[in-house]
């Protein structure tokens, strides 16, 4: 939803850093357009239940603020959901593009919630550093997509993990796809 607002250059509405201008009537109806816009948004995208309870709330700020806090949880308490979630995700006679889908959003997630700092004097040493992060990554991912395979993916899976180089796990799916039954 965040994305969305941004997007339409919204986000201030919901965060309260865009206030409404009481000195100025037309800057004043303008901002209640996109109020009242915004909350409509978040109306058409949440459920009837929870609806009910936030019909009459007129200001997308506190709108937006009684929803986070009745739904938000805290990073650890999300990136422990998500983990939990990661490792228990198998593919149970799923198709590969399915399975592979989901442990993808997961992993996203995730990523999503660490946020490293950014580095703005790149030396060789802190590439090297990085390559060999970002390839630990890849492998993890891997390990993590290959566990969860059925168990009639049990030659194609030690295939994989025979090769020299490990492969990426998009490359695992390709693979894996045309051995579907």
């Amino acid at each position: 939803m965040e994305i969305a607002l941004a997007g339409k250059r919204k986000l201030g509405f919901v965060t309260g850093t865009l206030r409404k201008d009481h000195d100025d009537e037309v800057k004043s109806e303008a901002w209640e357009t996109c109020n009242s816009m915004i909350i409509s948004w978040i109306l058409g995208s949440v459920s009837n239940s929870i609806k009910q309870s936030i019909v009459f709330v007129n200001s997308s700020s506190h709108l937006w603020t009684e929803l986070e806090r009745r739904f938000s949880l805290t990073n650890g308490s999300r990136k422990h959901k998500l983990n939990k979630d990661l490792y228990e995700t198998k593919q149970q006679g799923k198709k590969i593009s399915e399975y592979y889908t989901k442990m993808k959003s997961i992993w996203e997630e995730l990523e999503s919630l660490h946020a490293l700092p950014i580095i703005t004097n790149i030396t060789s040493e802190v590439s090297s550093f990085l390559t060999s992060l970002s390839k630990q990554m890849e492998e993890h991912k891997l390990f993590q997509f290959l566990n969860g395979l059925d168990d009639e993916y049990g030659p194609q899976r030690s295939q994989l993990l025979m090769m020299t180089a490990l492969p990426f796990v998009e490359t695992a799916c390709c693979y894996l796809e045309p051995e579907e039954s």
